[in-house]
């Protein structure tokens, strides 16, 4: 199965996030799944490819032309295309994609889930997304969605949308695929 993943690519995000996504990209490998992401290496993924590599995993990285020229493409990729524009980018990690997991992140992260989560919405695909909502980091977020929900601004639940987990094992066996999803 290949599963990309959305991450948080700061310097400055805190270590337990990285610690996660580490967590994450190891078990990603061990269960002979192969990763899919920015090819970052700072911030969570850089320690997503870290551990995943030194797992034995296989990383495909997708990264802007600008921020590789910029030396920030993890040094231990093998396999990573260069892409133009952001647009480029998000096409070139959710094409091949049989899953996708979201971990902490910012604005970049949150536009990568959303598309994704439209795409599913609107009968594109039907590919798990789950968020992994360490430490409460996304409450805030599914509040809203709720809200969303309950004012009648959703064509159906979160849950239709998405899987929400707690932590990387229960992320990487969210992305099983599900005979039943529903597209609403």
């Amino acid at each position: 199965m290949r599963i990309t993943v959305f991450a948080s690519s700061s310097p400055r995000t805190p270590p337990a996030y990285c610690a996660l996504a580490a967590q994450l990209g190891t078990l990603i490998a061990a269960a002979g799944h192969e990763l899919i992401n920015g090819a970052g290496r700072e911030g969570c993924m850089g320690a997503l490819n870290e551990a995943c590599l030194a797992a034995g995993g296989r990383v495909h990285g997708v990264i802007l032309r600008c921020f590789h020229e910029a030396g920030l493409t993890h040094a231990g990729l093998r396999d990573v295309v260069i892409a133009d524009t952001m647009r480029e980018r998000k096409r070139l990690l959710g094409d091949t994609a049989d899953a996708y997991i979201v971990l902490p992140g910012g604005p970049g992260t949150w536009e990568e889930f959303w598309e994704v989560a439209v795409e599913r919405q609107i009968a594109v695909h039907v590919r798990p997304l789950v968020v992994v909502n360490a430490d409460g980091f996304y409450a805030g977020f599914l509040a809203q969605v709720e809200r969303a929900w309950a004012d009648g601004l959703l064509y159906g639940p979160a849950a239709a949308l998405f899987t929400v987990v707690a932590d990387p094992a229960a992320a990487v066996t969210a992305c099983a695929p599900d005979q039943s999803a529903q597209v609403l």
